[in-house]
């Protein structure tokens, strides 16, 4: 997917407009569950079955277009908003006997310079990378959305396998282009970058290997429990409230560090929003000193199993000088724990690029891959932020070497 500089008026131009829900008729809703376009629409929002395309109209950060030629819908748009930073992800599919690279090259440049329009800072689009030959004709003739990561391994539902998934993106803000034809904003990013987005070097490796790794046949699930020789980590539940934890949580520090939204805690809604978690698949988990018991950093992990995926945050104390040292001690067996408890292959973790505590740790690393860094990404109090992307996975052969970024 590409955007182009805006085409010459011509006859004919396919009709632009926003679908409603009863819109959604069953010849549409048949192609649109069709297992190719739901694979690809559900790039924007999970979409694991047909019938769950009906509710995609209920939701308020979500707008569904459609792509009219002679009243038909011949193609579809899905944009999921990201209200607080004003990030839209953005997806397309069309009928099978549709043109569809010549519907996208037509209906995506007034799409986009629509939300823009409406405030919209970023729009970013997760392309498969089986569907990259299919629309390269366009990204020939890209002008504004440059490439940012290059998501591995990543499980499709619709399709039921495993396929790359590269995240090409466009900001509002100018200056922040590539040359045209090209998916780099200057020459010495594309130099640094190309060893992070091409293919993986698979040597000695066998079919069998690059088959999705089997998942645990017995799953436990449930709360954490986990003891290293330095440190213990359970999950939290409401009781575990207290003045200690306010004072904590309602540190500017802290919640700069994960770009939280602005709050003042209580005790009251510190035990509502632990009461939040459900202890299984969404956890807040503690980690405690061992030898003091004294809480000084927490987790949130939440786990999707229809997508074999689970994403990960970590919080250490501003305090606490030992940061970097507490995420490589304890995050290995954590992900571990949930490999082996969960029905899942891959776990990410998101860093901005202001919290130089986590980054500096990375040297460290034997566990998590570089996978982007995405630009502009939040909005936080001094301007919009960049985020760094990374994962780790089941499979122990795609993990890295220590502080390498690659697989061994």
């Amino acid at each position: 997917m590409t955007d182009l500089a805006p085409l010459a008026p011509k006859e004919n131009v396919a009709q632009l407009r926003r679908l409603q829900a009863q819109d959604l008729t069953p010849a549409l809703q048949q192609w649109m569950g069709a297992p190719e376009v739901l694979a690809s629409l559900g790039t924007a929002l999970p979409l694991t079955a047909p019938d769950q395309l009906g509710a995609l109209f209920s939701r308020a950060e979500v707008q569904v277009w459609g792509v009219c030629e002679d009243d038909r819908v011949q193609a579809v748009y899905v944009c999921s908003l990201h209200l607080q930073h004003q990030v839209m992800r953005l997806a397309f599919g069309s009928a099978p006997n549709a043109s569809g690279l010549a519907l996208l090259k037509d209906s995506l440049p007034r799409l986009m310079e629509m939300q823009f329009a409406n405030g919209v800072q970023k729009i970013s689009c997760h392309l498969l990378a089986t569907s990259i030959r299919k629309i390269w004709p366009l990204l020939r003739l890209n002008r504004h959305f440059f490439l940012e990561g290059r998501l591995r391994q990543e499980w499709l539902p619709a399709l039921g396998c495993q396929d790359d998934v590269f995240i090409v993106s466009a900001l509002a803000q100018a200056g922040l282009q590539p040359p045209p034809g090209s998916l780099w904003l200057n020459k010495s990013v594309a130099s640094a970058s190309h060893r992070f987005f091409r293919s993986w070097p698979r040597a000695a490796v066998n079919e069998q290997d690059s088959t999705p790794a089997r998942l645990p046949s017995a799953l436990v699930r449930g709360s954490t429990h986990i003891d290293t020789p330095a440190y213990h980590l359970r999950t939290l539940t409401a009781k575990d409230a207290d003045e200690t934890l306010v004072h904590w949580l309602n540190s500017p520090q802290l919640m700069g560090s994960m770009n939280l939204p602005r709050f003042t805690f209580s005790l009251p809604s510190l035990r509502a929003l632990l009461a939040g978690f459900d202890r299984n698949f969404n956890q807040f988990i503690g980690v405690f000193h061992r030898s003091s018991g004294e809480l000084i950093g927490f987790y949130t992990v939440l786990v999707n199993e229809s997508a074999r995926h689970a994403h990960l945050a970590l919080c250490i104390y501003p305090s606490e000088t030992s940061a970097s040292r507490i995420m490589v001690d304890t995050i290995t067996p954590l992900t571990d724990s949930y490999f082996e408890r969960f029905a899942i292959d891959k776990i990410t973790g998101s860093v901005l690029v202001s919290n130089r505590r986590m980054l500096l740790s990375l040297p460290h690393n034997y566990t998590f891959l570089f996978e982007g860094v995405l630009r502009q990404e939040c909005q936080g109090e001094q301007g919009r932020l960049d985020v760094v992307v990374f994962s780790t996975f089941r499979d122990p052969a795609l993990r890295p070497k220590l502080g390498r970024f690659v697989p061994a």
